[in-house]
């Protein structure tokens, strides 16, 4: 048996405070109607192990953290994981030891060699990590065959339902039958198995072709050899010579791109020139009309009309205003001096309006070259592009393309003229690999008689305790048996032919009884033989599945009751008890010692109304 796995309690925080349910004894049942929460409940048993396989329902979802304190040979320990988020790192400590450090591990490795949460707790059961070929085994697979029977399943689906290969890998483990050893003679046989038919084929394959004259002889095919080794060489120069003069191409047609972007930069900068001097004539031009406006405006003002009234203005004595009547002392008329100032700014701008004329001209006339440049350099290019670089390119890639090709034809004719001597050397080859697959498959062949008689030998042993738990629960059946193989089973009520779990029931009571009763015998088997490593905890949801509450169903549903009682009586080496932890619809039909009810309902749910933890 393994070491013992005992759960004290299941706590969870909501809204910041702790709450908790006890499992008091070995045995504990939870009890209440359909739709109640049990199966919530038993799922969640184990999910703060980093279990990936149970099904989160919402009411562990909406938990903070959900922690699981319970005992492995002895020692307390509680695992802690996250409700809202089931990749988090599960926390897993000791607390019989305060001093002991807290493990933080992940659900899932994301590098190799790390220890995730399953795999610690595997550890602690004494499980080792199994391979075979794609096949893995973890925590996971070893709840879902042998710790825990689930309502979806339990009635329909043989050990779980999971993948054959895991199942029976799984139960190896379980047994003590599997042993690295001998999977590495297995693995070993096999690979050396491999090669060895591969070897063959391959010689078959070769002289196939030699028979059907696909295969030339060796003198005509040295020949050929030599012939496309010259071609090659020719064919190589030719790329060679083909690849110069394209790299000359490319550096005249870098040279001509650059003198293009030269000319097109200069077109650009004539353009925004001639662009700028408009602009200035055109600012000279109106600043021209303007000052020639305001000096007509001056010529069109009579010398004697008054300039407030425009009325004539009177006759006045010399060195008098004639507008306001006091005396200038000879200074010149005002008028005349207006009019002396508008006609040298009229001459002026006209002089500098000349001049710009002159600079937009020939800013216009080199911007006219630098477009003509620019054009003549992008022809230049494109002609170019297209007589010489284009046709450069092309030459270069088929030269290449050609060499490329004579290559292969070389290389393929140089296994040809090597395959001359392949018959021989391939006939060494198949020798040693059978000579190695004899050594390899008389090894494994060996382990595997002794551990065949190992394997029926330990099947056999389960087999009786199977047929003992099947007949407390049923006692019409007569005959149970375990594949040795697969470990599938057979049973023989009376009045019937033996028949395998698919054979048994559609789905039903008689399903649940081969799932229990084989599991039963697993913890049997384990008190009686060392190397079974079996965990005692059990985990049933609904054993009651498919039996109804009169007559011989009722009689069953007890029997089967007293069988999962019976289970958890007996004391496993290291002092600590099987305990189960089943869920049915209806209470016990009386007291157990030992056993424990935990009624749940509508208005008593196993989360939601669960005690405050004072911790």
């Amino acid at each position: 048996m393994g070491p013992s796995f005992v759960i004290e309690r299941l706590e969870f925080q909501r809204g910041g405070v702790w709450y908790a349910r006890y499992f008091k004894g070995l045995v504990t049942f939870l009890v209440g109607h359909s739709k109640a929460g049990k199966s919530t409940a038993l799922e969640a048993l184990l999910y703060p192990l980093g279990l990936q396989t149970t099904t989160v329902m919402p009411e562990v979802r909406s938990c903070e953290y959900v922690r699981l304190v319970f005992r492995i040979a002895g020692t307390r320990w509680q695992a802690t994981r996250s409700g809202p988020n089931p990749r988090a790192r599960v926390s897993l400590q000791i607390l019989d030891d305060t001093d002991e450090i807290e493990h933080l591990l992940p659900v899932t490795s994301t590098r190799a060699g790390e220890t995730t949460a399953g795999a610690f707790v595997q550890d602690l059961l004494g499980l080792p990590a199994a391979a075979r070929g794609a096949t893995r085994v973890g925590l996971d697979d070893f709840y879902g065959t042998v710790m825990a029977l689930r309502q979806n399943t339990i009635a329909s689906q043989f050990l779980g339902g999971g993948k054959d290969e895991a199942r029976i890998l799984a139960l190896e483990v379980l047994l003590g039958l599997w042993n690295e050893d001998l999977a590495n003679l297995e693995k070993n046989a096999s690979e050396v198995t491999s090669r060895y038919r591969a070897a063959r084929s391959a010689l078959a394959a070769f002289k196939k072709l030699r028979d059907s004259g696909a295969l030339a002889d060796p003198a005509s095919v040295r020949a050929i050899y030599e012939q496309k080794q010259r071609e090659h060489s020719a064919a190589a120069q030719r790329w060679q010579a083909a690849d110069a003069a394209l790299k000359n191409a490319v550096g005249e047609n870098g040279r001509l791109v650059a003198l293009h972007k030269a000319a097109e930069t200069e077109r650009k900068r004539a353009t925004k020139q001639v662009a700028a001097a408009q602009a200035r004539l055109n600012g000279a031009t109106a600043e021209h009309s303007h000052a020639e406006g305001e000096l007509a405006e001056l010529l069109k003002q009579h010398a004697q009309d008054c300039t407030c009234c425009g009325q004539l203005l009177p006759e006045r004595e010399p060195g008098l205003c004639r507008q306001c009547g006091l005396p200038h002392e000879g200074v010149a008329d005002r008028r005349e001096q207006e009019i002396a100032v508008a006609r040298a700014k009229v001459d002026r701008l006209r002089l500098k309006l000349h001049a710009l004329e002159e600079a937009a001209l020939a800013a216009a006339a080199k911007a006219a070259a630098a477009d003509t440049a620019a054009a003549d350099a992008l022809g230049t290019r494109e002609t170019y592009d297209e007589g010489h670089l284009k046709p450069a390119h092309k030459a270069a890639q088929h030269a290449e393309k050609e060499a490329h090709g004579l290559s292969r034809d070389v290389a393929q004719l140089k296994e040809r003229l090597e395959s001359a001597d392949y018959i021989s050397a391939q006939e060494k080859v198949i020798q040693a690999a059978k000579e190695q697959m004899e050594v390899a498959q008389a090894a494994r062949d060996a382990a595997v008689t002794a551990h065949d008689v190992r394997r029926k030998e330990i099947t056999a042993r389960w087999s009786e305790f199977f047929l003992a738990r099947l007949q407390q629960i049923n006692p019409d059946v007569e005959t149970a048996f375990i594949d040795p193989g697969d470990f599938t089973t057979r049973v023989k009520e009376r009045h019937t032919a033996d028949k395998t779990f698919a054979e048994s029931s559609v789905a039903g009571s008689p399903k649940v009884a081969t799932n229990v009763a084989l599991l039963l015998a697993l913890r049997d088997l384990g008190r009686t033989d060392p190397s079974v490593r079996v965990p005692p905890l059990l985990i049933i949801d609904s054993p009651l599945s498919g039996l109804g509450a009169q007559g011989l169903d009722h009689a069953t549903g007890l029997r089967l009751i007293d069988t999962l009682i019976d289970i958890a009586d007996d004391a496993s080496p290291d002092g600590y008890a099987c305990q189960v932890i089943a869920a049915t619809n209806d209470p016990l039909p009386h007291s157990y010692p030992g056993a424990r009810e935990i009624r749940i309902d509508t208005n008593n749910r196993f989360f939601d109304h669960a005690p405050p933890h004072d911790r």
